[in-house]
């Protein structure tokens, strides 16, 4: 059976409620101490008896209901044996339409000695039946008008059972005939003494303390009843061969993940690293080769017939101004991931946190260097390229194979006039400054790689 509340005294016992209204029972009772702990399965949360919601709304629902009408004084009840309770009775069920006959008498007693022995019964009974009555009843237990003849027993107090059945009537001489008729004539009708509250074709057995000697049983089972009221309908269901698990099992937390990382700087920092250059690593993955065409002499005497070379170096210049910028954003994510890691919580992460960006941003100057080369190569390809399409015309395409040879039979290109070869020079002097420099990729092939990898040395050394 799932179970929807429970509760955690101080002291560690638990108490377990499968609904909402035995929940609400034991709140209204009183029951509850505000150093309880109430757990919810709904919302799967520990909370203050204090402050649980569902116990606010309950005890606040309490104090608005109007009160129980049962909380009244308990109305005096007679117990069941005495003349006035079974007159009562039977004026107000009908008994004496019910039909019920006493059990057959004795074959052996002729009607004058059975009638002699009735009456005298019946005067015993009548005084056994004030002597109940004027006994205290049993606390916690009431009679109600037309119970049956057991629950009058139990409500009498419980030092009576151990008090001897009245023994059973002497038998008489036969009466008088005068006598005899006038004792009949007193004779109330037998099924007023046993008028069951409840339709059964039995006759009930006559209060001679039989019942009493059953009212330890039956307090027994009213206290096993009482405990599953207040402890759960676990204790008295049965079992269903399913298994169950224990309280504390059902709602114990799972225990914290283990960390993937040791909690040191260096780790932490080496995983920052490694995630750092895998997000720039992306950056740069889109960029497109450089153009083979690109320094050519077809290119340089026609720059205009080769558009999607600006376009290509525009790009390159952008993704590194960008890839630039967002430097310290990609270490600072890069750490606080290596942070989740190692589990590092509270004022520590903020602490680290800080320690290691500042660390990061002091190792800047070698990147910035990179940086620059890098923005000076895509500058200078740019600027080159507007310039030869200024002069568009001024510069003439020979390949090295035809004839007369060109002046420079490398690039194939050459000014038709000083002005114009000397524009030529100085855009392929500036261009191959930055391409075949020291620190430069050597060749428009090696260009997307030269990127990365300085970045890698730079963040790495």
């Amino acid at each position: 059976m799932s179970v929807r509340f429970r509760i955690r005294t101080p002291q560690g016992q638990e108490i377990s409620f499968a609904s909402h209204e035995m929940f609400a029972e034991f709140v209204r009772s009183g029951d509850l101490s505000p150093e309880d702990v109430v757990y919810d399965a709904e919302t799967r949360e520990w909370s203050s008896a204090l402050t649980h919601p569902v116990v606010l709304q309950i005890e606040t629902d309490s104090a608005d209901a109007p009160e129980d009408s049962e909380g009244g004084p308990e109305p005096v009840v007679e117990p069941a044996g005495s003349p006035e309770s079974v007159e009562a009775r039977a004026s107000s069920t009908g008994a004496a339409d019910i039909g019920l006959q006493l059990a057959p008498v004795q074959d052996q007693l002729t009607p004058a000695q059975e009638a002699a022995a009735f009456v005298k019964k019946m005067e015993a009974e009548r005084a056994s039946s004030v002597k109940f009555h004027d006994e205290p009843a049993v606390q916690g237990f009431t009679m109600e008008q037309g119970s049956s003849g057991l629950a009058g027993d139990l409500a009498v107090a419980p030092d009576l059972a151990a008090r001897p059945a009245p023994s059973p009537p002497e038998r008489e001489e036969d009466p008088e005939p005068e006598e005899l008729e006038r004792k009949e004539s007193r004779r109330e009708p037998p099924t007023r003494w046993e008028a069951p509250s409840r339709k059964d074709s039995k006759v009930p057995k006559r209060k001679s303390g039989v019942g009493l000697k059953y009212a330890p049983l039956v307090i027994v089972a009213a206290v096993i009843v009482a405990g599953g009221v207040y402890f759960g309908p676990e204790l008295l269901a049965p079992t269903t061969g399913e298994r169950t698990e224990a309280p504390g099992d059902s709602v114990a937390l799972p225990p914290p993940p283990a960390p993937l990382i040791p909690d040191t700087e260096e780790s932490l920092r080496g995983r920052a690293q490694e995630r750092f250059l895998t997000a720039t690593r992306a950056l740069l993955r889109d960029l497109p080769p450089i153009p083979d065409t690109w320094l050519t002499g077809a290119y340089l005497a026609a720059p205009s017939d080769y558009p999607q070379v600006r376009e290509v170096w525009i790009q390159y210049l952008t993704t590194i101004q960008q890839v630039r910028g967002g430097d310290n954003q990609r270490y600072r994510a890069g750490y606080l991931r290596a942070l989740e890691d190692a589990r590092v919580g509270g004022s520590a992460r903020t602490l680290r946190l800080a320690g290691a960006v500042a660390a990061f941003q002091g190792q800047v100057a070698s990147r910035a260097a990179h940086y620059d080369r890098v923005e000076g190569l895509a500058t200078a390809a740019l600027q080159g390229h507007d310039a030869l399409v200024e002069v568009e015309g001024t510069i003439a395409y020979e390949p090295a194979a035809s004839t007369p040879i060109s002046g420079d039979p490398v690039i194939e290109a050459v000014g038709r006039n000083p002005d114009a070869q000397g524009l030529l020079e100085q855009v392929l002097d500036m261009i191959l400054a930055g391409l075949e420099g020291p620190e430069g990729p050597g060749q428009a092939s090696n260009v997307s790689e030269w990127i990365w990898e300085g970045i890698l040395e730079a963040v790495t050394s």
